[in-house]
């Protein structure tokens, strides 16, 4: 119940799934990557090319989603990054990065 004059929340409309782009480059050779949406795993590669592209299927709501990333880069790496391109539902193109030494866990926010 509200009083009067306060709206009642909208909740967030979800569309989807939709089919988002994501592009990865790295800085140097990877031994591995994992993508998850929500605790799911839905990119997976090991010694993975340094730029990769993948069409991925996902539930958008109106604030975004959060993916989680598990790098890994090869042994005889000190400190490295990967760019992270995702290009959304409509057409726009988000880009994050994410630096690490050897390894980098990182939750990225699109929008």
């Amino acid at each position: 119940m509200t009083s009067k004059g306060q709206a009642e929340p909208t909740p967030l409309a979800v569309v989807g799934p939709c089919e988002i782009q994501l592009q990865l480059t790295s800085t140097t050779p990877l031994k591995s990557i994992k993508v998850l949406h929500l605790g799911t795993v839905i990119w997976n590669e090991t010694n993975p090319n340094a730029n990769m592209e993948r069409a991925l299927q996902l539930p958008w709501p109106g604030e975004g989603v959060d993916l989680r990333f598990q790098v890994e880069w090869e042994a005889d790496v000190s400190f490295a990054g990967i760019r992270v391109q995702l290009t959304d539902p409509s057409g726009t193109l988000h880009e994050k990065s994410i630096w690490g030494e050897g390894t980098a866990e990182e939750v990225l926010t699109f929008p």
